[in-house]
């Protein structure tokens, strides 16, 4: 039996037709749906910086409509600051693990390198265009992860005359100057920066580094945490000056 449109009708003879949700979180898997639009817009931002990024085209990338972008994220800002999270929350996860300093370092330059330099593209493209500014709840986590370093350096793995947010920017520098740099790295390394052998190589030289910080002697001349510079007077040896 068919119905007036020459289709197959249910069995209680009126054709069954499956309506669409109006609901778009229900249309796929929401999750897969975010991390897509994250993934694309990753790339987007990282090319062409938060001013010249376009939903419409962070949409595409991810082949969903660009209203899903509004819907999950409040559009493009709200976008921008959901990248920032994803990478704060791995790296929170990252420094507040039980490994020792030196293997957290080996770990973050291993971070998968197409992830990373998508990430860190899009981090790079923020802080020379100056927008958009951390959230208050992104700048304490970052001084979390600050903190953490402080608690690992209390345990040792780092001396403990070295200023711990100077530590934490000097190796996340150091952690991502093979993508950031790729040419001065091939130049200065002989090798290249993208391949798997490099990464193993440069994240056990990093972590021989840390513990080298740890170990190094405490008696060099100049050093001292981060601040004002001494007065002449308190540095060893003035006082026989001309003597």
């Amino acid at each position: 039996m068919t119905g007036q449109d020459g289709r197959a009708a249910g069995p209680a003879g009126q054709r069954q037709r499956r309506r669409r949700s109006p609901d778009p979180s229900r249309r796929r898997d929401p999750e897969r749906t975010r991390q897509a639009i994250l993934d694309a817009a990753n790339e987007e931002f990282g090319t062409y910086g938060f001013d010249g990024a376009r939903v419409v085209r962070i949409a595409a990338a991810a082949g969903v409509n660009h209203q899903l972008i509004t819907y999950h994220f409040g559009g493009k800002k709200g976008l921008h600051e959901a990248l920032s999270e994803r990478w704060l929350a791995r790296s929170t996860t990252m420094i507040s693990a039980a490994e020792p300093f030196a293997e957290i370092v080996r770990e973050y330059v291993r971070w998968p390198h197409e992830d990373k330099l998508a990430t860190i593209r899009t981090l790079v493209r923020a802080e020379l265009d100056g927008r958009p500014l951390p959230s208050d709840e992104q700048v304490a986590r970052l001084l979390f992860i600050v903190e953490e370093t402080r608690r690992k350096q209390a345990r040792g793995e780092i001396r403990d005359d070295l200023d711990a947010g100077a530590v934490t920017l000097a190796f996340f520098a150091a952690t991502i100057a093979p993508e950031v740099l790729p040419g001065l790295a091939a130049i200065v390394t002989g090798a290249d920066p993208a391949s798997p052998e490099f990464i193993d190589r440069y994240a056990d030289e990093l972590a021989r580094m840390v513990h080298a910080i740890a170990e190094a002697p405490r008696d060099e001349p100049g050093e001292g945490r981060m601040g004002p510079p001494a007065d002449a007077d308190e540095h060893p040896g003035n006082d026989h000056a001309g003597g």
